[in-house]
């Protein structure tokens, strides 16, 4: 059999509410001496149970002669209480969603310099901040093949779709292995220079956008080590503008 405390515990009610609940379902119209003791739980927290279940109509209370009892309500109410819930988060969320920005805001203290990705979501994760800070420029050292063999088309068709609107086009230079059709870019290639995949055999991108250098492990075990710094991607940068110039 389900363990309903339990479920009940997920679903937010607390120990002593599971239990009451339970017991009064158990006993039918009873007292709260009744139910406390089938609860096994004191009078006291049955009192703030049986209170906070009435609230959320679960219980109801049944006057008998001089006694009030208490009786629980038919387990489908279960599913109006949870629906009311999820309709009250749901809600919440969007109003979150809304004022998100303005919430980071008031994000105080230095943000983290370096962020470590690992797994799959390592090329996710950069795709996301590469959106968010919609760079003019971007420098890569890179071995297109190795990325594609791990951006199958459908993940690529996937960034476009969250792309939409934004339409990130920055102006690129790009040193690596490239593939025949010299890889997939969403802006201008300014500078493109092959090497020879017999010479070079590397599985890593570099890609350096604003205040920022990514670096990404593409063979393995991935990851991405995301650097924010001026200075780096400054030097970064000046590399490319020292090759750029040959």
């Amino acid at each position: 059999m389900r363990d309903w405390k339990a479920l009940l515990k997920k679903l937010g009610f607390t120990e002593g509410e599971s239990g009451v609940y339970i017991a009064a379902l158990e006993l039918g119209a009873a007292t709260v001496q009744d139910i406390a003791k089938k609860a096994r739980v004191s009078r006291v927290t049955t009192y703030a149970a049986i209170e906070r279940l009435v609230l959320q109509g679960l219980v109801t209370t049944v006057t008998k002669g001089k006694r009030t009892l208490y009786h629980a309500e038919p387990p489908k109410r279960l599913i109006e209480v949870v629906s009311r819930h999820v309709a009250a988060i749901e809600s919440t969320l969007e109003d979150i969603k809304d004022s998100v920005d303005e919430l980071s805001l008031l994000q105080g203290g230095e943000k983290p310099a370096v962020k470590v990705y690992e797994g799959p979501d390592a090329l996710n994760a950069l795709q996301d901040d590469f959106l968010a800070e919609m760079p003019k420029q971007l420098d890569v050292v890179t071995n297109m093949v190795a990325v594609r063999s791990l951006y199958a088309p459908e993940k690529r068709e996937a960034f476009l779709k969250k792309e939409g609107p934004k339409k990130v086009n920055p102006t690129i230079r790009v040193v690596g292995v490239l593939p025949d059709d010299g890889g997939v870019w969403t802006g201008p290639v300014e500078l493109k220079i092959a090497l020879d995949h017999a010479k070079y055999d590397f599985a890593a991108d570099i890609s350096v956008y604003k205040n920022k250098v990514a670096l990404s492990v593409l063979r393995g075990k991935q990851f991405m080590v995301l650097i924010e710094s001026k200075d780096l991607s400054d030097a970064m940068r000046a590399l490319f503008d020292q090759i750029s110039k040959k």
